[in-house]
């Protein structure tokens, strides 16, 4: 499977799941200005994250 199809098949769905972890204030400020200059939601930059290193450590 190529990495584009595999990174569609993680984020692609109904969200059912959550993963819920702490952080410190100043990691959610510098993700929340990531989230900010991508226009997408935090959730939705966490997971793209999350999926491009699924895909990058299957290769």
């Amino acid at each position: 499977m190529d990495d584009k199809k595999q990174r569609q098949d993680l984020l692609n769905g109904k969200k059912t799941e959550r993963i819920i972890f702490a952080v410190t204030p100043k990691l959610k400020n510098a993700v929340a200005s990531l989230s900010k200059e991508d226009c997408v939601s935090m959730s939705s930059l966490i997971s793209c994250l999350l999926a491009d290193e699924v895909v990058r450590r299957t290769r």
